[in-house]
């Protein structure tokens, strides 16, 4: 499975970066059409500013499936860095087939903001995906994080979901070989889980994690430069380098039927 962050809830000095519902928007439907199987959001209102209004889900979300068909999304409860947890959860009020859910709090970005997940919080939001049907992306930034991770996709009472390390954030685990074996080797089996390599697009980690059978995630919430000096100019031209990457390495992309069926959801 591709995964395409599509915006991201930080600012970064990209000038390409999503910056309206509308750039959104636009920038989802290049990028299943560049071939992702998942496109991860993070609302916008029509003048720029971040949101978890389901309105704003909900205008997305129709005009991505109207204009782009077949693709499955996964709204952020992460929301905008320092928002509170009631506005967080609003999202999922817009019904995407999977969300994010992040397992633990750290002190995050070069600023030290303190990114707060307590485990009130986590049991709040896993309870409410269960009941609303959407499937859990259990999303990690350390490995304490992921031993939280492993333990509550194990649940039986709930959805398998998904695990998702993102590595390199400031206040994170780092971005390395070791650290995605290591990651590997603690998912439980049967679980399906992701690397993301947040910054330079880094394509080694991309190889690493679908040589361990894993999957990727790429996009302008993520990657700021392609090269030294060089922006990142869509998600669909990150996309299209993940791909070939894929393909290269003898993992073709999954279609969203498929990430479907690999994640156990039905739209």
């Amino acid at each position: 499975m591709l995964t395409c962050a599509v915006s991201g809830g930080v600012p970064t000095s990209n000038p390409h970066q999503p910056a309206t519902r509308e750039d959104v928007i636009r920038e989802a439907i290049g990028a299943a059409e560049a071939g992702a199987s998942i496109l991860h959001i993070h609302a916008r209102t029509t003048d720029g500013k971040m949101t978890q209004a389901p309105s704003d889900y909900l205008a997305i979300k129709e005009a991505v499936r109207s204009q782009c068909g077949d693709i499955v999304l996964n709204f952020t409860t992460g929301g905008e860095l320092g928002s509170g947890p009631e506005e967080r959860r609003r999202s999922l009020e817009a019904e995407p087939e999977l969300a994010s859910l992040n397992c633990g709090s750290l002190n995050f970005g070069p600023n030290g903001d303190i990114f707060l997940n307590p485990s009130s919080l986590i049991a709040d939001l896993a309870a409410e995906m269960e009941r609303r049907g959407v499937a859990p992306e259990y999303e990690c930034f350390d490995l304490g994080m992921v031993v939280t991770a492993a333990k509550m996709a194990s649940a039986e009472e709930r959805r398998r979901g998904m695990m998702h390390m993102v590595l390199g954030v400031i206040g994170g685990a780092p971005a390395s070989a070791e650290v995605v074996c290591l990651f590997a080797h603690l998912v439980p089996a049967g679980v399906p889980w992701m690397v993301t390599g947040i910054g330079r697009h880094n394509f080694p980690l991309m190889a690493t994690t679908l040589a361990l059978g894993g999957h990727v995630r790429t996009g302008l919430e993520d990657v700021v430069y392609v090269g030294p000096g060089e922006y990142a100019d869509s998600n669909a031209q990150l996309v299209t380098r993940a791909v070939a990457i894929c393909e290269g390495v003898g993992r073709p992309v999954a279609t969203p039927a498929q990430a479907r069926e690999i994640l156990g959801i039905g739209r």
